[in-house]
């Protein structure tokens, strides 16, 4: 069979959901499989649907053994792992939190609510073992009063996994992007744009890259913001404080491996100040690089995105 070229696009997890590469196999048998892929990995992980599995787990009792799904089990695992590695700057124990301001629904469902109310909430960062897992049975014992919010890591971790099955499909030279959570892989470059962080111009690029191979994420504080209490606040809450970060910074894109850590990265640089940001990340992940935007337009650009990005055009 020839090489081909292979596009695909429907929408998931309340984005859209794009996947495209060359290939000698004819993928399109492979599309409805993708979807349902999809379907069941937000029946599984989505806060947002009451009956999931994550939901599930989020109504069990503290001191029990609980089995979960080996998808929830592994996305649980990695993400505690992350709030470990980053001292709970990344915190996956934030459902209650998040919707102590209001984010109860898909953000699509209350962007554009005006008499949303900030709930009162006493929180508390437990950072001695929340959660005890247990590998054999895929197994955990909850330890703390708290919900799991899986939204900071689950969609990059979403696009890692397809793009792991689209290649196995046969797929080469490939990109999966889930709004913004970008994997790319294979010999051909390909050219990404980051988005201006303003809404307003949210169909204007401030900067473009050429890059082969690795992880892309974007959080901003702009767009993914609403009104609450009369005051506006956004959905990146800081861990160790369990409130909205307070941050010069409105966009940061991250670049690693893979897409779940550049979005845990990017969401933790949205609460570090501009002038820290970076050093920061070089301290502790040095292998990764970032851009980022200052709420005064200022852009900066860590020296280690050469290892990602071939060609950079402002």
């Amino acid at each position: 069979m020839l090489m081909q070229d292979y596009y695909f696009q429907f929408r998931a997890m309340d984005t859209l959901i794009e996947i495209a590469g060359t290939g000698k196999i004819d993928l399109f048998q492979w599309e409805q499989e993708i979807e349902n892929w999809f379907e069941q990995f937000e029946n599984i992980c989505s806060r947002f649907r009451p009956t999931s599995e994550l939901s599930l787990l989020n109504n069990q009792p503290n001191e029990t053994v609980i089995q979960i799904n080996p998808t929830l089990y592994e996305i649980l695992k990695t993400a505690s792992h992350y709030s470990t590695l980053t001292d709970f700057y990344f915190n996956p124990f934030l459902g209650k939190a998040i919707k102590a301001y209001g984010y109860k629904e898909t953000f699509n469902e209350i962007k554009d609510k005006s008499d949303l109310v900030i709930a009162p909430y006493q929180y508390e960062c437990y950072m001695d073992e929340p959660i005890v897992f247990l590998p054999v049975i895929n197994g955990v014992i909850k330890k703390i009063d708290s919900e799991i919010d899986l939204g900071g890591i689950a969609k990059g971790w979403s696009v890692d996994k397809v793009a792991s099955i689209v290649k196995e499909f046969g797929l080469e030279n490939g990109i999966v992007n889930a709004g913004g959570d970008i994997f790319v892989w294979g010999e051909e470059e390909r050219t990404i744009g980051v988005q201006h962080p303003s809404p307003e111009h949210g169909d204007k690029d401030i900067i473009q890259f050429k890059m082969r191979n690795g992880g892309i994420a974007t959080s901003n504080t702009l767009y993914r913001s609403w009104n609450a209490s009369g005051k506006r606040v956004h959905h990146i809450l800081d861990g160790r404080e369990g409130s909205p970060s307070n941050s010069d910074i409105v966009q940061a894109t991250v670049f690693s491996s893979n897409t779940a850590e550049a979005d845990v990265l990017a969401k933790i640089l949205c609460m570090h100040n501009f002038k820290e940001a970076i050093p920061w990340l070089m301290k502790h992940f040095p292998h990764t690089g970032c851009i980022l935007v200052k709420n005064e337009g200022q852009v900066a650009i860590s020296q280690s995105v050469k290892n990602y990005v071939s060609r950079m055009v402002m």
